[in-house]
């Protein structure tokens, strides 16, 4: 890594973006400086991953000006950004499924030995060496395909700093990370600002900012709406800035008292990851799975969907045996998932809201090969609607939609299915704060009708304050379980490290 050249490596001034008739950008400025951590905020929809896809090269401005080094520049590609110092890990990761960790991280790169072929020796050592200056462990022998999103973002993060560095551009990397992975993060991040490398740092995680920046601007519809050091700011202030209005901060779901099991999970396993795992969920109750990365907690939600197969043990249903052969099954058995990678695993980029999220209405309401499409359209309009989807034409693909709301148009798909048990793993990941006490709301709506629910998550606030019980995997197995109410982050963390602090009994 190189250091960041002058007091601004990188500015953006007046820049505007359009998208044919949808204003995106609105002339927007804005200085990254060497050494300091400038934190990018705004709603989903707010402009701020097309201004990161301007400065790295991706998109080209309509008008106004990207400075690199003090040098305008007429014309940037993402591989001369690359090349000139600017890496930008976004939250929908650059690599390449089938090779593994070492491979993507030195593509291009690779270190030659005699007759100049590849020393995969070497190679595996460098890439080694940077996940351990990371103080990050990530199997670099699997295909990154297999491995999870969070452990896919580290070699993400690790792949940039194998190039020279002037910026660093970090959109939502923390947003499927337990407090370890974030810690490890920020000691890196304060590295990266001691050797005078410009950070710029997308999150919607407020106590991370507060913690790691320096600067921050806040986008909202397309314009800046303020711009400041981080002592000019606290919490309500930031939000009113974001969203235009007061937000109430999520708090803790009353207690609820269940009947008897709507599902129950019997000595689960796979014969890798999950290790004779158990555990129920009431009708209308929120369970919360917490547990580090690798635990087994989304292995744990795929063999209860279908989409892998158990080695052995039982899931139960309303009190008959399952086994669904694929989630198709899943699904008309009551089964709805939204999962963590949202991109590859819950919608079709290239098709519409209307297409992404009818599908299972397509199925419940279709009548010998006879869809009514009028109806379907209808629900699909007002669900969305109601989750403030942006923008909400049913003819829009969702690959023109930010994270956040392709995340509640996968969540819309589950609101007039019909099913009994909705698992939600990192349901709020890459979401801003307005929309995330939408999907709260929605999520308590959904218990209160007597779905239960399954919430996966890495944010722990969002799990102490939305569950009525916690089960906490460590290693493959249930580690623990904890009552929703009197729950701590401590308690939390001390099971998933397999530790046993005072407060438990």
């Amino acid at each position: 890594m190189i250091a960041s050249e002058g007091e601004h490596p990188l500015s953006l001034q007046g820049i505007h973006k359009a998208f044919g008739a949808i204003q995106v950008l609105r002339d927007v400025s804005c200085d990254f400086r060497a050494g300091e951590v400038h934190c990018l905020m705004g709603e989903n929809g707010a402009g701020k991953s097309t201004l990161i896809r301007i400065a790295s090269g991706a998109y080209s401005p309509d008008s106004g000006n990207v400075i690199l080094a003090g040098r305008p520049l007429d014309s940037m590609t993402p591989r001369w950004a690359r090349d000139n110092g600017i890496a930008t890990i976004y939250q929908e990761l650059d690599l390449i499924p089938n090779l593994d960790g070492a491979e993507n991280m030195l593509l291009g790169r690779e270190p030659r030995g005699r007759l100049g072929r590849i020393d995969r020796a070497e190679r595996l050592r460098r890439a080694r060496a940077v996940l351990n200056s990371m103080h990050v462990s990530v199997d670099l022998d699997r295909p990154v395909q297999e491995l999870g999103i969070a452990q896919q973002q580290m070699i993400a993060i690790a792949k940039s700093l194998t190039d020279e560095c002037r910026v660093m551009i970090l959109d939502e990397p923390t947003a499927v990370f337990t407090r370890t992975e974030t810690r490890a993060l920020f000691n890196l991040v304060k590295k990266l600002r001691e050797q005078r490398i410009a950070v710029v740092f997308i999150s919607h995680h407020m106590e991370e900012i507060f913690e790691i920046g320096d600067r921050i601007t806040v986008l909202r519809d397309g314009s800046v709406a303020s711009t400041g050091t981080i002592a000019e700011y606290n919490h309500d202030r930031l939000v009113r800035d974001m969203v235009g209005r007061d937000v109430k901060r999520p708090v803790r779901r009353s207690a609820q008292t269940t009947n008897a099991p709507l599902l129950e999970v019997r000595d689960l396993s796979d014969g890798e990851t999950v290790q004779g795992v158990s555990f129920s969920v009431g009708r209308g109750e929120i369970v919360g799975m917490a547990g580090l990365i690798g635990s087994g907690r989304t292995e744990t939600a795929r063999l209860i969907f279908g989409a892998t197969r158990p080695r052995s043990g039982q899931i139960v249903l309303d009190g008959k045996t399952v086994s669904p052969s694929d989630p198709f099954q899943a699904v008309k058995l009551g089964i709805g998932m939204v999962p963590e990678d949202r991109k590859r695993d819950g919608l079709v980029l290239t098709r519409s809201i209307l297409e992404n999220g009818g599908y299972t209405l397509v199925r419940k309401l279709s009548h010998a090969g006879w869809v009514p499409w009028r109806r379907v359209r209808r629900e699909v309009t007002d669900r969305t609607r109601g989750l403030a989807v942006r923008p909400a034409t049913p003819k829009t693909l969702v690959a023109r939609l930010s994270g956040g709301n392709q995340q509640k148009v996968v969540l819309s798909r589950w609101l007039a299915a019909g099913v009994s048990l909705l698992i939600l793993d990192e349901p709020t990941r890459g979401v801003d704060i307005g929309a995330r006490s939408e999907i709260y709301a929605v999520i308590r709506t959904l218990a209160e009708r007597g779905i239960g629910i399954l919430l996966i998550s890495s944010d722990l606030p969002e799990i102490l304050s939305q569950s009525d019980r916690i089960v906490v995997m460590a290693k493959g197995r249930i580690a623990g379980e904890l009552a929703g109410e009197g729950a701590t982050e401590e308690a939390v963390m001390a099971l998933a490290f397999r530790t046993r602090p005072e407060s438990i009994a």
